[in-house]
């Protein structure tokens, strides 16, 4: 199969709005490469069926509109490439490789051996997939940073739009009982079901593929939402019929200007909003179904 790598050269000052531009355009992992002190490369991949190529006119103009709002995008040019599978693994190893995201958590890619640092560290391994994610990008450090300061022993999972499947991996590491992972995406399903294996947990997380909670009429003790907000703000209202009383939502994906809306949506579902986090331009959330006694 054939890719295109996209490359923003811009700086550390525009990253995230960058990296929200690439998103909105379909990319669901970038790395980063330091070029010099003054330059960034932003680089993600697209498959050919994709046709990103014919939307590099639309990311150069966002990108160069950064100005107008305030920021400086540097040398703000965007720099196409086209990769085979064999090109593209290596490229994407080169610049991949395992990081600490929180106090406990580690993302490694499948290609590293890595060895943990202390006997509290747990491990999660990612064969990435091309398109699919490292795991360390900010919304999900976000989201994985609230898995690990909210997770109670045992507590039911329903992760929506999973991805790569790494908080679904992270939520069992730290002690989550029942795990159902859901993505729209035929091949994020794919990707979810062998990172699943990959971390022995195949007969304890469900991956299916679904829109949202679409049909699923489970409920669960937190629900996990790292998409942007087109897709969390329909979700919010859904999710009240799937969450325990009391039960907890964790949402990402959330870029500054989007607070606002994604914290009325909630207030106005019966939600009570217990913590706003934010990494750069990203903001990640966490609340509660308000309980009959609030």
């Amino acid at each position: 199969m054939e890719w295109t790598e996209i490359s923003v050269l811009t700086n550390d000052e525009s990253q995230d709005a960058v990296i929200n531009i690439l998103m909105e355009f379909g990319s669901l992992g970038v790395e980063l490469d330091t070029i010099d002190k003054d330059t960034l490369s932003i680089n993600s991949y697209f498959p050919e069926d994709f046709d990103i190529e014919s939307k590099v006119p639309a990311i150069q103009s966002r990108v160069s509109q950064l100005s107008e709002f305030g920021l400086n995008p540097g040398k703000a040019e965007v720099i196409t490439k086209n990769l085979n599978d064999d090109k593209w693994n290596s490229e994407w190893e080169k610049y991949y490789h395992a990081k600490r995201i929180t106090k406990f958590l580690t993302i490694s890619p499948v290609w590293e051996n890595y060895i943990k640092e202390f006997d509290g560290e747990l491990v999660i391994k990612l064969d990435p997939k091309k398109a699919f994610g490292t795991g360390v990008h900010p919304t999900t450090v976000l989201c994985l940073q609230a898995i690990e300061s909210v997770i109670r022993e045992n507590e039911s999972i329903l992760d929506v739009g999973t991805g790569s499947g790494v908080l679904s991996i992270a939520a069992k590491l730290l002690g989550a009982g029942e795990i159902s992972a859901y993505d729209y995406d035929d091949d994020a399903v794919d990707s979810a079901k062998k990172n699943v294996a990959l971390n022995g947990f195949e007969n304890d997380i469900f991956v299916d593929k679904n829109s949202l909670l679409d049909g699923i009429s489970k409920k669960a003790d937190i629900i996990l939402a790292n998409m942007l907000p087109e897709a969390v703000l329909p979700l919010i209202p859904q999710s009240i019929n799937n969450i325990n009383e009391g039960g907890k939502i964790i949402i990402s994906g959330i870029i500054k200007d989007k607070l606002t809306v994604t914290l009325e949506t909630l207030e106005n579902n019966q939600y009570v909003v217990d913590q706003v986090s934010t990494l750069g331009d990203w903001r990640g959330i966490i609340a509660h179904l308000r309980r009959d006694d609030e």
